[in-house]
């Protein structure tokens, strides 16, 4: 199982160094949820999404991840 951030308008996976990847073999695992998801809101990345890849593709699941709420109140949105 791999644990992948991707953007959710260019469909690219992030990699590492600020980089994305249409390839997913390049993408960088982050192998537990919770560093995918602190990795994201400490980098202030928005339009992404967390992706659970496994070796069969039809157990694969994405789930949006959640802006958080400090951030949201700083951009004037409700």
């Amino acid at each position: 199982m791999r644990i992948l951030l991707q953007d959710t308008q260019t469909k690219r996976y992030y990699c590492l160094l600020d980089l994305w990847t249409e390839e997913i073999r390049a993408a960088f695992d982050f192998r537990h949820t919770g560093r995918a998801l602190e990795f994201a809101h400490r980098s202030g990345l928005r339009d992404v999404q967390l992706v659970i890849k496994f070796e069969d593709p039809q157990w694969d699941e994405s789930f949006p991840v959640p802006v958080p709420a400090g951030a949201a109140a700083q951009a004037g949105r409700p």
